[in-house]
């Protein structure tokens, strides 16, 4: 099973020199070491690469531009945090719990020098209102997590079928990369399984999202990061969705880790009154070899109210743990933007 294991490197947040309308903070940082065991593994990223910027914005009519306060002494340079074709950043609406749009989280798809407007994938929610606070973090790329030359130690191979894959979901299935050792046709490098010779090193991983490895051997991977504070919003889609556990401890050491309760998901998740007609939470049971289904039971439900496991009758399960790396929800409806709890720590 994996875990995951921190040392902050501080204990709070503290307000920094402000320059014009943008600040500065100094962040909590640390490490988590990620224990592979052979087979299916699901990891999420609660340490972010960086977060480098955070000012007050103007908002465009379309809601899909923003324009950072402060000049002329802040200052955007064309394409500063949408280098390359895949995206690099990503923005958070951030303030305090119950301000409109807190958690929300966007990839940044052009940055322009004139009038500083960064220009966003997804439109801001409504009653977000100019004066507005943001973040810009990087997101995290295989290179950065894993190493550009796989420092991280996964096992490589001339073939995928021999190395650890690291798989990331598309919407409809997973796109698997490994490292590949140059020995076969795929040339050496991060590659993607069916390309033989673009570097794959550069692939983005989603902010918030998770992402599953098949390891062949038994393995640990240390990252090192910033720990993201506040609430965060997730975008669900229809069907299965992974996402990554962004609270920094582990509920199982720590009174303020995520169960499924303290989590916060039951206030945006489809109820039912029968596990069929709700949303559903998976959590990998490695030895098991499958999924413990979760789902909350509405009122007048055979199995009364509240966190219910499929199969376990009317037992509570409010006190669950959320697992370390990443877990899957199911949605039964359409797509939904949900605020999941980041924990005081």
């Amino acid at each position: 099973m994996m875990k995951r294991i921190y040392c902050l490197a501080a204990s709070c947040l503290l307000a920094a020199t402000a320059i014009a309308q943008t600040t500065v903070t100094t962040p909590v940082m640390g490490f988590l070491t990620l224990n592979l065991t052979p087979g299916t593994n699901f990891m999420g990223f609660a340490l972010l690469p960086s977060m480098e910027m955070q000012g007050l914005v103007n908002i465009d009519a379309g809601r899909t531009s923003i324009f950072l306060q402060g000049a002329p002494n802040v200052a955007l340079i064309n394409d500063q945090f949408n280098t390359g074709s895949l995206p690099s950043h990503t923005i958070e609406i951030s303030g305090s719990d119950g301000d409109a749009g807190v958690g929300f989280t966007s990839v940044i798809t052009d940055t322009f020098a004139l009038d500083n407007e960064i220009v966003l994938a997804d439109a801001i929610p409504e009653g977000v209102a100019d004066g507005a606070t943001v973040k810009i973090w990087k997101l995290w790329t295989l290179a950065d997590v894993f190493g550009a030359d796989n420092s991280a130690g996964l096992t490589d191979a001339a073939a995928p079928a021999q190395a650890d894959l690291i798989q990331i979901p598309n919407g409809v299935g997973f796109d698997q990369y490994f490292y590949s050792n140059g020995e076969g046709e795929y040339t050496a490098g991060w590659r993607l399984v069916g390309d033989f010779t673009t570097d794959q090193g550069v692939v983005p991983l989603e902010f918030a999202g998770g992402i599953a490895i098949t390891a062949r051997s038994a393995k640990s991977v240390v990252i090192v990061g910033q720990v993201k504070p506040g609430n965060t919003r997730v975008n669900l889609q229809t069907g299965n969705n992974f996402v990554a556990n962004l609270c920094p401890v582990n509920a199982v050491d720590s009174e303020v880790g995520l169960t499924l309760e303290t989590s916060g998901l039951q206030e945006g998740l489809t109820h039912g009154l029968t596990s069929v007609q709700a949303d559903r939470v998976l959590l990998w049971d490695a030895q098991a070899g499958g999924y413990i289904q979760y789902y909350y039971s509405a009122p007048g439900g055979i199995a009364g109210t509240g966190w219910r496991r499929i199969g376990a009758g009317m037992a509570d399960q409010k006190d669950v743990p959320l697992p370390d790396g990443a877990y899957i929800i199911h949605r039964v409806g359409g797509p939904v933007s949900i605020q999941l709890n980041q924990g005081a720590f």
